[in-house]
C-alpha cells in the first residue's frame, strides 16, 4: 500500500495535514528551492507539535555537489529528533565523497532518504552504489519547479522500474515532483511506498502558498483508498 507525504512549512500546516490523516510530514521551505531547508528552530517546533503521532522528515537544503559541509548539515538536522533526513543528489551520479557521507550517516543511526531528480536522468545507474550505503530510502523529485510534473519528465515504466529496484534493495521508494491529483492512479500502479505532495495541496496550487484544507483531504482520499492504512515502513526510531 502507498502512503502520502505532505510537505509543510509551519506548525499551522502540520496541524492541517495531521487532521487530514497523512502518513508522513515533510518539513521544507518551498521558497528556498526544491529541497529548501527550514531553520532548525522551526523544525524542532514542528516535531514538538507532532509529538510522535506521525513520522517526520526534513530536508538539509539545496546542497551544491561536493559541499564539504554536507555532513554538518545532516548532523544538525538529525539532532532535532526528526525521523528522516532528506538529502538531495544534485548531480547525475553520486561521487565517492557523497557515498561516504551517506554511509557515515547510516553508521550514526540517521535514517537517510536520498532524493534524485528527474531532470538528471538516467537514474537507474545510481541505485546500486546508493543502496549499498544502507540508506533508508530513495525518492525521485523534480529540481526545477516550473509547472512540469514528474510524469512530464519520466514515463510510468521508468518510474515502475525505479520503485521495484529500490524496494528490492531493501529501501523505501518515494515519488514526488509537482504531482497532480490526476497523476495519482497511474503512480499508485507502480506501488511506491509513498507519494509526496506540496503544490497540489496549496491554495491556487502554488507550492509557496498556504496549504488548503480541502485540497489536502482530496489528495489524501485519492491516495488512501483504504482508510485503515498505516504507513508501517516508517515506524523507525528517532535519530540521535
Amino acid at each position: 500500500m502507498t502512503g502520502i507525504l505532505a510537505s509543510v512549512t509551519s506548525v499551522v500546516e502540520a496541524d492541517i495535514v495531521m487532521q487530514a490523516g497523512v502518513d508522513i510530514i515533510d518539513i521544507k521551505d518551498p521558497a528556498s528551492g526544491a529541497l529548501g531547508a527550514q531553520p532548525v528552530g522551526v523544525v524542532t517546533e514542528i516535531i514538538n507539535r507532532v509529538d510522535g503521532k506521525v513520522p517526520v522528515s526534513a530536508t538539509v537544503g539545496d546542497i551544491k555537489p561536493g559541499d564539504p559541509l554536507l555532513p554538518a548539515y545532516i548532523e544538525s538536522m538529525a539532532n532535532t529528533g526528526v525521523d528522516i533526513v532528506k538529502v538531495g543528489l544534485f548531480n547525475k551520479q553520486p561521487d565517492g565523497d557523497f557515498l561516504k557521507h551517506m554511509a557515515k550517516a547510516v553508521a550514526d543511526d540517521v535514517n537517510i532518504v536520498v532524493v534524485l531528480f528527474a531532470e538528471y536522468a538516467p537514474l537507474q545507474a545510481s541505485l546500486p552504489a546508493l543502496l549499498e550505503t544502507g540508506i533508508h530510502g530513495l525518492m525521485i523529485d523534480t529540481a526545477i519547479k516550473n509547472g512540469q510534473s514528474l510524469r512530464d519528465h519520466l514515463d510510468d515504466r521508468t518510474l515502475d522500474k525505479f520503485v521495484r529496484a529500490v524496494q528490492a534493495g531493501g529501501a523505501i521508494a518515494g515519488l514526488a515532483g509537482s504531482l497532480r491529483q490526476a497523476d495519482i492512479p497511474s503512480l499508485l500502479a507502480t506501488e511506491p511506498d509513498y507519494l509526496g505532495f506540496r503544490g497540489a495541496l496549496c491554495r491556487s496550487r502554488n507550492r509557496t502558498n498556504q496549504l488548503d484544507d480541502g485540497l489536502v483531504i482530496k489528495v489524501r482520499n485519492a491516495v488512501h483508498i483504504d482508510k485503515d492504512f498505516e504507513f508501517d515502513n516508517v515506524t523507525i526510531q528517532q535519530a540521535s
